[in-house]
């Protein structure tokens, strides 16, 4: 059965954020803002496509779960696909498609997307096209990436008392980081409330920034080149990679080194 990506409301969202995180490391102000235009008209509260992607996301953002929660999981998922309205989606979807193709170009759609299979095999879970068989296969599959021993861990809500205690707390215990180094770490901690948009568009302009000063100072230390270039290309890499705990310190500590620069 063939494949149409472009179909994929999960895999445009994600091709947007990557367009705008490259946008970010190029300095190129008019076509980030292009593209976080088309997010913000069409994956906002309201809209259709962002319940669609809240269904994916419902799927791919779960791990370490009994096999009973993962299918209660994946059958809630599939009941709130099913209730959109198709027509709707594939016209909002083509706005989308047709936006990025006269506003960014085709080659957009043509950016490497690290969770393209997830993607893909949720997308083809949802499709009512796909044939019994391979959608078990399909089924198994996801339930295997998301199950794990059971947790006994209990996450408490955040009221705002909490959260004003907890960033007290934080900016006396990280009183030593540097004041940009606080942003990110904290931006990192709360990067749930918005899926990690905010964290993607902070560490890529950080990014931005911190090679701006690298290459500002490769003349002024000679010295330092091979450490410069190794950073330069460091940050580069990180435009293709998901945001983690390692990236996050190696950020940090470039961070320290242009600050000394």
């Amino acid at each position: 059965m063939k494949y149409n990506k472009k179909r994929n409301t999960a895999f445009l969202y994600e091709t947007l954020i990557l367009e705008m995180t490259k946008a970010v490391l190029s300095k190129d102000i008019g076509r980030k803002e292009i593209a976080l235009d088309i997010i913000r008209e069409n994956f906002n509260q309201n809209s259709i496509l962002q319940e669609e992607l809240d269904a994916y996301r419902s799927i791919m953002e779960t791990k370490g779960v009994t096999t009973e929660w993962a299918n209660s999981i994946l059958r809630e998922a599939q009941r709130t696909y099913l209730s959109l309205h198709p027509d709707q989606v594939f016209k909002t979807q083509s706005h989308v498609i047709n936006r990025v193709n006269k506003e960014l170009g085709k080659d957009t759609f043509n950016n490497f997307t690290p969770n393209y299979k997830s993607l893909a095999t949720i997308g083809q879970l949802f499709s009512i096209r796909t044939p019994v068989k391979r959608r078990v296969i399909l089924e198994n599959s996801l339930i295997g990436e998301m199950v794990a021993e059971e947790s006994n861990m209990i996450v408490e809500p955040v009221d705002n008392l909490v959260l004003n205690i907890f960033i007290k707390n934080f900016n006396e215990k990280y009183d030593s980081l540097l004041a940009e180094q606080r942003d990110i770490l904290f931006k990192y901690i709360f990067s749930f409330s918005d899926n990690g948009m905010g964290l993607k568009i902070a560490i890529n302009e950080e990014i931005s920034r911190m090679k701006g000063v690298i290459e500002k100072n490769k003349t002024a230390f000679p010295e330092l080149n091979e450490r410069v270039n190794s950073l330069h290309e460091m940050l580069e890499s990180f435009s293709k990679k998901p945001i983690d705990d390692k990236m996050l310190f190696k950020v940090m500590k470039t961070q320290e080194f242009c600050k000394e620069l």
